[in-house]
């Protein structure tokens, strides 16, 4: 089963680590290992720990994403990192339609944890890559305010499928 400890350092870093930023036009606010201000707004998140960062990834996405119960780290790794990047849901629901789970209602529940693990770990990733990379493309359609962020979203996906 896929381990938690490998999966966080690997995405603490795409968020930034310790850098505490606030981006202009980022919907996120004030962000520090990549915790939101807008996400968790009773969070402290200029002085949040990077332990107390692990704690809610671990609680509010991995646990979410049935990470331990995934049997591929690849592809535990890489669901759960899409969750953190576009949220639990969005990035549910995105696994879900690609592998026709009906319904796609972004829950990882045990049905669609048994379709995930059957899947072949280099095949899901590169659909679910190409099904992201159209997901971030809708995004900026709808909103071209969020086209600057477009090609660090399209870098982070093709990362996961490294």
């Amino acid at each position: 089963m896929a381990n938690f400890n490998d999966a966080i350092v690997k995405t603490l870093a795409k968020e930034g680590g310790a850098k505490f930023t606030d981006i202009a036009g980022d919907r996120g606010g004030a962000t520090k290992y990549g915790i939101s201000q807008t996400a968790y707004p009773n969070v402290d998140i200029r002085n949040l720990t990077e332990q107390q960062a692990r704690d809610i990834y671990k609680r509010d996405y991995w646990d979410r994403v049935r990470g331990d119960d995934l049997k591929s780290q690849m592809i535990a790794e890489n669901l759960f990192d899409t969750a953190v990047n576009m949220g639990v849901r969005t990035a549910s629901r995105l696994a879900q339609s690609m592998l026709d789970i009906k319904p796609a209602d972004g829950i990882i529940g045990s049905a669609s944890l048994g379709v995930i693990n059957q899947q072949n770990e280099k095949e899901f990733i590169v659909h679910f890559t190409l099904v992201k990379v159209g997901y971030y493309a809708s995004l900026c359609n709808k909103d071209r305010s969020q086209s600057k962020f477009l090609l660090g979203w399209v870098n982070r996906a093709l990362g996961g499928a490294a």
